[in-house]
């Protein structure tokens, strides 16, 4: 609860510095394209999902059996993510996992593997910083982490099924990365005039920005960090004022998805194992003698 008060709070208060902010920049709020702002929620909604099915992929490659419905802890765990500390979302997870009866070792073994192959999925997008060039380059290593995967001998024990677990979805996560900066570049052309072929560098410069918000453990989300890192490889292209906002806005809309999706991963998981409410407990009826007797 005090995590989500002190979530509310940031987003209040980026609201309120990109309001300040608006009137440095370039930016009408009439000639906002809303349905651009529409398309980059949907393709926020589709990474941040993407994600959620992909740590079932990792599970599934570690060796366990998963159902559907276990992504929905994945998604309400992730809200953890925006308290101070990067392991927080993997605290929660664990803890609801071990509630509903989750192999606690697997979930475990797989918080690792996704760590490292969603670092290594966004070092392959920062490749599309180079622009169009940079897409072959990105494609060739997304084929390179493949191939490890599968040279990789799987075993029952040791590291090398976490290895290979690793090298197999790293492509996934590329993949997601490019989603999340496809939602990013719509952000930015909704608000401001961002020609098309700008989406690989704006791509590549999300997956960084990420990158170092990670990093950045005393951030909750990466929040400042993030933006931050946005507005110095923006400012030269956009404006620095123009820049913050684009990463401001950029901000709330994923966390509005987090939100969401949180959201529906509750009712979910409430509809999955619904409560029982127990009402007082009825005090056991006198017996009468002569119907004992009766009977």
């Amino acid at each position: 609860m005090l995590g989500q008060v002190l979530l509310l709070a940031a987003i209040v208060f980026v609201v309120l510095r990109v309001r300040s902010l608006w009137r440095g920049g370039h930016i009408v709020v009439g000639s906002v394209d809303w349905t651009l702002i529409a398309g980059a929620l949907v393709f926020a909604l589709v990474g941040v999902v993407g994600t959620g099915f992909i740590w079932l992929g990792i599970l599934e490659r570690l060796g366990a059996s998963t159902r559907r419905q276990w992504v929905a802890i994945f998604f309400q765990a992730q809200l953890a993510k925006y308290i101070p500390g990067t392991l927080w979302q993997y605290a929660g997870r664990l803890t609801l996992a071990r509630r509903r009866n989750l192999p606690g070792r697997a979930v475990v073994r797989s918080m690792p593997v996704e760590l490292g192959a969603s670092l290594g999925g966004a070092g392959i997008a920062c490749l599309l910083l180079l622009g169009y060039w940079g897409v072959p380059v990105a494609i060739t290593a997304a084929a390179a982490c493949s191939a490890v995967g599968f040279s990789i001998p799987t075993l029952r024990k040791g590291l090398s099924r976490e290895l290979s677990a690793t090298a197999m979805v790293t492509p996934s996560y590329a993949a997601v990365w490019v989603v999340m900066g496809a939602s990013f570049w719509l952000t930015a052309r909704a608000l401001l005039p961002v020609p098309p072929s700008q989406l690989p560098f704006y791509t590549g410069a999300f997956a960084a920005a990420w990158i170092v918000g990670v990093v950045a453990v005393y951030a909750p989300g990466g929040i400042g960090v993030r933006e931050g890192l946005l507005v110095a490889l923006l400012h030269s292209r956009l404006g620095p004022a123009d820049a913050l906002v684009v990463a401001a806005a950029s901000r709330i809309l994923l966390t509005l998805t987090d939100v969401v999706v949180a959201g529906a991963a509750f009712l979910v998981l409430r509809r999955d194992h619904p409560s029982i409410s127990e009402g007082p407990e009825e005090r056991p009826r006198a017996l009468d003698p002569q119907k004992s007797i009766m009977s």
